[in-house]
């Protein structure tokens, strides 16, 4: 079981946090598996494919309020 990030196909933010199986399937839906001991994520969050992380804005400038 692995912290997952659950956002809608074709889209990049995050619709909500769950715990499960990597190889979980909600269908119109990807999961994206981080660590929630090294990496933040919450609703609302938006994923940038490049780096692997999680932002507050689509901008991907801040992470937790933090200027990144």
């Amino acid at each position: 079981m692995s912290s997952c990030a659950v956002i809608q196909n074709e889209k990049n933010e995050v619709l909500n946090t769950i715990v499960a199986d990597p190889d979980f399937e909600i269908e119109g839906f990807y999961l994206i598996e981080y660590d929630s001991d090294i990496v933040f994520c919450q609703k609302g969050m938006f994923y940038n494919e490049k780096d692997n992380l999680f932002y507050d804005e689509e901008g991907f400038k801040h992470i937790n309020g933090t200027e990144v």
